[in-house]
């Protein structure tokens, strides 16, 4: 079998830490090319990853119109998604794109509308889908053992995207970024509350701030979701959480309760009422920390085997979609100071 062959756009820490490594390690794809306007930049990662054989770029549409990639991995700032996405697409290749999708819910459409009519692979990478916690619980709740969902509260804070890369001017731009908190953070768990419970989104009511950041992006968003059961889900994204960050989903069902990540990092926490009182444990290693100078996380190798048709992808088009239009209402409903609806 032939390699996938995959130029990387944007060179920044996400595809240090994550997408370049876990190209480089895959039996499945050659990473033929890379682009990022700053050639200082490029060049780093260049020599730190020893990219001798790999083409390099500072505009991505060399690597887009070109003929010597199938696939494209899109890590630049939000603004960019949609236009870099659909370009890639409209000239053949199958895409890779960063959360969140884009910056509102009529750019993410024109990329569904594009993967669909040129038939290429569209994936997002929410991430979160993949940790093993997740897709465990996800397994738990819909064998039933909790019973009906009543309630979901889903959290993730740090410091902020400071702490993490020196690039960081566009996050607090909202030109460049389209939301704050909510885009970095809450957007990885609304797609995951979705995808843990199988249930829609379908009203919500949220409250933002902007307290502690030189920025026109929220630091802080708060939301109550209505599910497609009845059931409520909460929501609290923030760059303001001092020490350890916080990066947890708890699920409460008529049976039991099912707590992810809450108690320890590591661990699954299950909780029985009934038939019978039950507590148990379940403990998987994380795939990684933010500690790890790379991210062994199995996207990459997904998306790679969903190009080469060896898997069905995990995370599709509209579900990205989706999560575009949810935290997108959340701060229609922090301007209004009101419940809003989401359409499906």
């Amino acid at each position: 079998m032939e390699k996938l062959r995959v130029g990387m756009i944007g060179a920044g820490k996400i595809a240090e830490v994550l997408h370049i490594p876990n190209l480089l390690s895959s039996d499945l794809a050659e990473l033929v090319a890379i682009s990022d306007p700053n050639a200082d930049r490029l060049r780093y990662v260049t020599k730190k990853f020893s990219l001798t054989n790999v083409k390099s770029f500072t505009d991505y549409r060399d690597i887009t119109n070109g003929d010597f990639v199938d696939a494209v991995i899109v890590a630049v700032p939000n603004h960019l998604h949609a236009v870099v996405s659909i370009d890639a697409l409209e000239h053949g290749k199958h895409v890779l794109v960063e959360k969140p999708m884009a910056t509102n819910s009529i750019e993410a459409t024109r990329m569904v509308e594009c993967a669909t009519n040129t038939e290429k692979i569209l994936m997002v990478n929410h991430s979160q889908r993949f940790f093993p916690h997740n897709q465990k619980a996800r397994e738990i709740i819909k064998s039933g053992m909790i019973g009906e969902i009543r309630l979901v509260k889903a959290a993730f804070g740090h410091s902020g995207p400071e702490n993490w890369t020196q690039n960081v001017g566009w996050f607090f731009d909202k030109d460049k970024a389209a939301f704050g908190a909510l885009g970095d953070l809450g957007v990885h768990k609304v797609d995951l509350i979705r995808y843990i419970t199988g249930l829609e989104v379908k009203e919500c009511v949220a409250l933002t701030a902007t307290l502690e950041k030189n920025a026109n992006v929220e630091d802080i968003a708060n939301g109550v979701m209505k599910l497609s059961n009845g059931a409520l889900a909460t929501l609290d994204a923030n760059w303001i959480t001092r020490g350890l960050e916080e990066n947890y989903i708890v699920v409460y069902g008529e049976n039991g309760t099912l707590k992810v990540g809450q108690t320890d990092p590591s661990k699954i926490d299950l909780y029985i009422a009934k038939p019978i009182a039950y507590h148990g444990e379940i403990v998987l290693k994380p795939l990684f920390t933010n500690e790890d100078p790379y991210w062994k996380l199995p996207v990459v190798e997904h998306f790679i085997k969903v190009c080469l048709g060896m898997e069905q992808p995990i995370v599709r088009p509209e579900d990205g979609l989706m999560s575009i239009k949810i935290i997108e209402k959340f701060l229609e409903s922090s301007k209004l100071q009101k419940v809003v609806e989401i359409d499906g």
